[in-house]
């Protein structure tokens, strides 16, 4: 999968354990000195949804490890089909991030897939801003309870990002955790699990993702990462 043989990084997905199949999937990739990682999250429970998540954030990972996270998603929008807003097409949600040497990180998504910045003493921050209803009222000062409601509503995701744009951040931390939107915890409880786990990503991950699974029935997915040189 890359081209350098130890990226320092922990992946863990799991099933919903009322769907099908999981539609879930991640990838990493380094080019050079870069390392990208990605995680999709597939609209729906089909073999056709699950296929498409992981050729996305395979496409997404080779080419955001080369060029750029935005690149990235562009790239990897493709496989959607001609951008219509009256088709109705397979889609996925998407965040992509890609450690820039000596540079830190940069970030883009497009739905409700999450990144999460480690910073050197731990504290966890969300970066990414969900692009569902719910967020959209509750940025407008409606209240919780009518935002809550709408947030299964995504606005934003591979078959729609060439309309609706494609954000980016940055951040010098030293660790990334990206996830779908199964990953239901806090900052703080995020926190608290990478303190016990962070000398083993993979654990790391595997333990958010069996938090997370206690108020979660969706497919959960999360990549803990380091950066190699930030």
């Amino acid at each position: 999968m890359t081209d350098n043989p130890s990226p320092a990084v922990g992946c863990a997905s799991e099933k919903g354990p009322n769907r099908p199949l999981n539609a879930d999937a991640y990838a990493y990739q380094t080019h050079e000195k870069h390392l990208a990682v990605v995680v999709t999250d597939g609209t729906g429970s089909t073999p056709e949804i699950a296929e498409l998540a992981q050729q996305a954030a395979t496409t997404a990972a080779l080419t955001a490890a080369a060029r750029t996270p935005l690149e990235g998603i562009v790239e990897a929008s493709r496989l959607c089909g001609e951008p219509d807003y009256c088709l109705d097409r397979r889609s996925a949600t998407i965040v992509v991030a890609k450690a820039w040497d000596g540079r830190g990180w940069v970030i883009s998504w497009a739905g409700d897939s999450a990144a999460y910045r480690i910073g050197k003493s731990g504290k966890v921050t969300r970066l990414t801003t969900p692009h569902t209803q719910g967020q959209w009222l509750r940025d407008r000062g409606e209240p919780e309870e009518e935002a809550r409601r709408a947030d299964h509503m995504i606005y934003n995701d591979l078959s729609d990002c060439v309309h609706e744009g494609i954000p980016a951040t940055t951040t010098r931390a030293p660790y990334l955790v990206l996830a779908s939107d199964g990953l239901r915890l806090s900052e703080d409880e995020i926190a608290a699990i990478w303190a016990r786990h962070q000398t083993d990503l993979t654990t790391c991950a595997e333990q958010l993702v069996k938090a997370a699974r206690e108020r979660s029935q969706d497919d959960i997915t999360v990549v803990v990462a380091k950066h190699p040189n930030p």
